[in-house]
């Protein structure tokens, strides 16, 4: 993680992931997280293997929890009536391995993400959150 010093950005904190294919930056009631999708463990090939959810201190970024996901290459914060909060993670593959990966959208609790809806996929790669005439989407 960089950090602007008003000249160039310096690295203010080194984040040890496993084949991160995405980040999601967002902020829920006044405190700031930063979510990874975690693609697979080089060392192993595991394509099962947890993505992570950290918190501001205000110092740094320190481990909230973490998220059961299989071949992670995307996570999406979503919040569609702006009391209840969701992270949408796209699963791409298993270590089987096969394509054929539920991806799962996870409520917050108030302390925790916990999972809330399976969607079957097929190599999933991207959650996008949006809203039309005041209905809201996830394709």
């Amino acid at each position: 993680i960089y950090q602007w010093n008003g000249t160039v950005f310096v690295e203010l904190q080194s984040i040890r992931t496993h084949g991160a294919m995405s980040w999601e930056f967002f902020t829920l009631m006044d405190t700031a997280y930063l979510a990874v999708a975690n693609y697979r463990s080089s060392a192993t090939n595991d394509h099962e293997i947890a993505s992570v959810v950290y918190r501001w201190n205000g110092t740094l970024f320190v481990e909230q929890q973490t998220l059961a996901t299989a071949g992670a290459l995307d996570v999406q914060y979503f919040s569609p009536d702006g009391q209840q909060h969701f992270l949408a993670v796209a699963n791409y593959q298993n270590n089987a391995p096969t394509f054929d990966v539920d991806s799962v959208i996870f409520q917050w609790t108030g302390s925790a993400f916990v999972p809330f809806q399976s969607i079957p996929t097929h190599g999933a790669s991207d959650w996008e959150y949006f809203v039309i005439d005041g209905s809201s989407y996830l394709a």
